[in-house]
């Protein structure tokens, strides 16, 4: 990760499966001494298809007459500007457009005023099919690296999902981990008070409508697509702090560190069964034990390491036997440092 993003460095994100890594977008960072101003590219296969605004934008499909009304392109980017102006560019052929999608010359949040957090964009990926171009590892030049979301319970070729890329200002708490349904963390450092972030769930979306087709002369089934859009200006913020309240809480924060010593985080079913045993063992005791339950957690799962899965076949009693003979050597090894 950069310590801070520098004028020209790039993050390619890439997502992680069946041990191939695809890529989702790339980010540059067009801005000098820590001013961000970023350029979002490479988030589309060969060809981009720009559609009108329409009142159903959000289905994930094009009829034979919205295909007509579209555009296709070779070339685009999206970019957010230090003055908080957002846009599009399209190059077709030798012919360069620039587009703000919230109209022309709307600012949303200057970057050096973004006092929690300011989404960016969003994907509604409906078919994973659409990434294929894959590769064992990431090809990387000079001032570029690679970011990629890994979580074999999550990304699966049948799955459907939302991306959020927002910024956040380091005041705000942040909790970076991941399970079978979310991928929350810290893509890189912008500057000494703003990350860039990612979120992706899994969602559900409408399927496709069968439409008369007036081209094969039958009802036909169009394919899915995934899109890219900038945020919503006017409600992504309360959406994502509505929606998504404990990707900000700060009691979970607080917990979460404690639990991971500060480091992200795959709470993987057999981490959350640990998690389950680990509550069962406190409960009604808290204040009375050596370590806090977090901590608890933590070096529970230290201890265990790959032997997790064993652990939890036992039967209940043998598990909780186990935590209370841990827990009174950690109560011995307390003792006998304070005395």
């Amino acid at each position: 990760m950069f310590i801070k993003m520098n004028r020209g460095e790039k993050i390619k994100v890439y997502f992680k499966m069946n041990n191939r890594c695809y890529g989702l977008f790339n980010i540059i960072q067009m801005g000098k001494n820590g001013i961000v101003d970023l350029k979002i590219t490479d988030y589309y296969n060969n060809l981009l298809i720009l559609t009108p605004n329409t009142p159903n934008r959000e289905k994930g499909y094009l009829t034979e007459n919205e295909m007509n009304d579209s555009k296709f392109v070779h070339y685009a980017e999206m970019s957010y500007h230090k003055d908080g102006s957002f846009l599009h560019k399209i190059k077709d052929r030798n012919k360069v457009e620039y587009s703000n999608p919230y109209g022309e010359g709307e600012r949303w949040v200057a970057t050096n005023n973004i006092a929690d957090f300011q989404p960016i964009l969003n994907i509604a990926i409906r078919r994973m099919e659409i990434y294929n171009k894959s590769c064992k590892s990431p090809n990387l030049k000079s001032k570029e690296i690679a970011y990629i979301c890994e979580n074999d319970d999550l990304f699966e070729i049948k799955g459907t999902y939302l991306l959020i890329l927002y910024i956040r200002n380091k005041a705000l708490p942040l909790n970076c981990f991941t399970t079978s349904q979310v991928y929350s963390d810290i893509i890189g450092t912008l500057n000494e008070e703003l990350d860039l972030c990612i979120f992706i769930q899994r969602h559900t979306y409408p399927i496709a409508e069968p439409y008369y087709s007036k081209h094969f002369k039958c009802m036909i089934t169009p394919y899915l697509n995934n899109s890219i859009n900038f945020c919503n200006k006017e409600s992504s913020k309360d959406e994502m702090k509505d929606k998504l309240e404990n990707l900000f809480d700060l009691s979970f924060n607080r917990y979460l560190n404690l639990m991971t010593g500060g480091k992200f985080i795959n709470l993987t079913e057999d981490k959350l069964q640990l998690i389950d045993q680990v509550d069962i063992f406190y409960n009604g005791k808290e204040g009375r034990m050596p370590v806090s339950k977090p901590v608890f957690i933590r070096l529970a799962m230290n201890y265990l390491g790959d032997k997790l899965i064993e652990f939890n076949k036992l039967p209940l009693s043998v598990k909780q036997n186990l935590m209370q003979q841990w827990n009174r050597e950690l109560e011995c090894k307390i003792n006998s440092v304070t005395q």
